[in-house]
């Protein structure tokens, strides 16, 4: 894996995962510094992390992480829905069997998480879920066009299962219903509540407001001890042989 791989893969799942908030400032010295690398990589990572939604450049002023508008999520709410809908629809059509082995398995992951709460593996798992039909449904442009907002959607899905209101339950919920309405074969019901099960992210947003005082010391990412930020998505020390 290139320095600059690792680097984006390392910063966006800190993102992802909440352990970076959203509109804080960063600093490519001190995230350079925390990953053990020159600033380069991280500048590179920067680049790839504007262009997937997840951070934002400002001149003269620095990087932050995405800070959303309702609009905003309103906005790349929609066009997931209409994206899984169609994935689902011919994932269902063409590779039924593939699909919905897949989806077992991402239910079972998500069930065995769920008690020890083990919230990375039911992110992992709940992304898996998706990809099934996504990956299945024999249309690669989808999949690329999902992936354009996929990551900043999944941070922000991430921040609303971690809040107050049992959402990761009612997430679970919701997958194993739509699993069961695909196995008795109301393809069209399942599709409905997909589409409601992506677009509550909007009621979750309403009077919510990320853009943060990007004057203010808190949000200075020179204060910033990245060091444990990093440390749970750091690779594996070669072993010795």
């Amino acid at each position: 894996m290139s320095m600059t791989r690792e680097a984006f893969e390392r910063i966006r799942d800190a993102i992802v995962s909440g352990g970076l908030e959203l509109g804080e400032h960063l600093s490519e010295a001190a995230i350079a510094n925390a990953l053990r690398m020159s600033k380069a990589p991280v500048r590179a990572a920067f680049i790839e992390l504007r262009d997937k939604g997840l951070v934002s450049v400002v001149p003269q002023s620095g990087t932050y992480v995405f800070s959303p508008t309702p609009d905003d999520v309103r906005t790349m709410s929609e066009f997931r829905a209409l994206l899984e809908d169609q994935a689902l629809r011919e994932a269902y059509r063409l590779r039924p069997e593939v699909m919905f082995r897949r989806l077992v398995a991402a239910v079972d992951t998500m069930r065995n998480a769920l008690p020890g709460r083990d919230w990375d593996g039911y992110r992992t798992a709940d992304n898996a879920y998706h990809m099934a039909f996504l990956q299945e449904c024999g249309n690669p442009y989808i999949l690329r066009a999902y992936n354009l907002t996929s990551s900043a959607l999944e941070a922000l899905r991430v921040r609303l299962q971690g809040g107050a209101g049992n959402f990761r339950e009612r997430s679970f919920r919701e997958h194993v219903q739509m699993l069961d309405l695909l196995r008795a074969g109301k393809l069209d019901e399942a599709a409905a509540m997909l589409r409601d099960h992506i677009l509550i992210i909007n009621q979750w947003m309403t009077g919510r407001r990320f853009s943060a005082d990007r004057g203010t010391r808190k949000l200075k990412g020179e204060d910033r001890d990245y060091t444990t930020i990093f440390a749970a998505s750091a690779p594996p020390t070669p072993r010795a042989v």
